[in-house]
């Protein structure tokens, strides 16, 4: 078996040929082999760190190299090519200074570009949607606002030209809808009013007039209200002329229902109630006395066969 050491010193002459004919990479494939049978071996990680040194110097030559042989590309403007062989480059000497810089300075010429090709797109879509709002296509010029606002969030102008589209888009649809507007169905004034607010919720003409339906609404509710109850009244007292006592009673019932505690319903119930009562122990009263008379002729032919009361 072959001793540990003599195959390191061995190995060791081999990586040291391997250095002297510029084969770095299988010299340092050589070394890590060597650590593996004795990773503390200080000869073999002074070759190890020496073969690491040497690549890197040998890589840094090689991409000063590719470096200056791409700088035609700079004039040229070709700047996803450059990117690509940075790219490359970069995974063999990831600290050389002058290769981190030209990459700083391909990102900025990047950003430079992306900042005027952004600023050109604006300023198309800025002239589309002036025309938009020219020709009334106020739908169309908000959706093309919102997209730009999307693509630059602080562009000033989109935002006053969507504030204007959405202003004039509202008092169109206003005035194409002037009977709703104008009518008297406050309820279908009030869902039109809601489908502009959606356009804008701080649209303060459309909030004034959706104050004022409400308003109409509700007034007109009250007197509905007041009507039917008026109604109701009406016709509880028609039941009680008509000695219909059992509907005025129900009659009651509904205005309270309507105008709780309501004088007129609670006075005309009373009055219901103690007539029906009244009617009720008058006619007990007839029945007895009937009853009495067809019975008076037994009771004096045998007047024991009776219990008296």
């Amino acid at each position: 078996m072959i001793d540990p050491e003599t195959y390191i010193n061995e190995g060791l002459k081999i990586v040291k040929a391997l250095v002297d004919q510029g084969n770095l990479q299988a010299a340092l494939g050589s070394c890590q082999e060597l650590l593996k049978v004795n990773p503390y071996h200080r000869k073999v990680q002074k070759y190890l760190k020496n073969i690491e040194k040497m690549i890197i110097e040998k890589n840094i030559e090689k991409v000063d190299s590719d470096i200056d042989q791409t700088m035609h590309l700079w004039k040229e403007g070709r700047y996803e090519d450059l990117m690509k062989i940075y790219s490359r480059l970069y995974q063999y000497a990831p600290n050389h200074n002058r290769l981190r810089e030209l990459i700083a300075k391909l990102n900025q010429t990047f950003a430079k570009e992306q900042k005027q090709e952004r600023q050109t797109a604006s300023e198309a879509m800025l002239r589309e949607i002036e025309k938009q709002l020219q020709e009334k296509q106020f739908g169309n010029a908000i959706e093309r606002c919102n997209e730009l606002i999307r693509m630059d969030p602080l562009n000033g102008q989109a935002a006053a030209y969507l504030a204007q589209a959405k202003t004039e888009l509202i008092e169109q649809k206003i005035n194409e809808n002037e009977r709703i507007v104008d009518g008297g169905d406050f309820e279908r004034a009030l869902e039109f009013f809601d489908t502009l607010l959606a356009i804008d919720p701080e649209n303060t003409h459309v909030k004034k007039l959706a104050l004022r339906a409400k308003e109409h609404l509700a007034h007109q509710k009250a007197v509905a209200a007041k009507i039917h109850l008026n109604e109701s009244i009406t016709r509880m007292k028609d039941f009680f002329k008509n000695a219909e006592y059992e509907k005025v009673i129900q009659a009651c019932a509904e205005i309270d229902q309507l105008d709780p505690g309501n004088f007129t319903a609670r006075v005309f119930r009373k009055k219901s109630e103690n007539t029906i009562r009244m009617e009720s122990d008058a006619m007990m009263v007839k029945i007895l006395k009937e009853t009495w008379t067809a019975m008076a002729p037994e009771i004096a032919k045998n007047p024991d066969g009776f219990v008296k009361i």
